[in-house]
């Protein structure tokens, strides 16, 4: 009987030192999301910068979306144009950021090796 109620003692008081604890977590949550909504409200207040246009030369109406987004549509309906378009691009990209990377340099090396050049 001694070691019930022990036990019982026991839970209990863990019990009430976890709705303690849990009570102190929710207290502290309480007092932290105020503060937080005052420093939102404190920048919400400043002039958001307006979206620009990077190249000074192309205006929206010179980009036409339609025709771009028609244009990609044509494209993924079909398989081999797809790839052909993703090695222009790949090329284009290669023209523009001409920095060899280590792979890249590796190929090299290994052509030379391998008599492949």
């Amino acid at each position: 009987m001694k070691r019930v109620l022990k036990a019982l003692g026991q839970t209990l008081s863990q019990s009430i030192l976890l709705v303690c604890t849990l009570a102190l977590l929710v207290l502290a949550g309480l007092a932290v999301v105020p503060s937080q909504a005052a420093h939102a409200g404190q920048y919400s207040s400043q002039a958001q910068p307006e979206a620009k246009i990077t190249d000074p030369a192309e205006s929206f109406e010179d980009l036409n979306p339609q025709a771009a987004y028609e244009d990609i549509v044509n494209t993924a309906q079909n398989p081999a144009k797809v790839e052909k378009v993703y090695d222009e691009s790949l090329k284009e990209y290669k023209q523009e950021h001409p920095q060899e990377n280590i792979v890249q340099k590796a190929e090299d090396l290994i052509e030379k090796v391998t008599g492949k050049e």
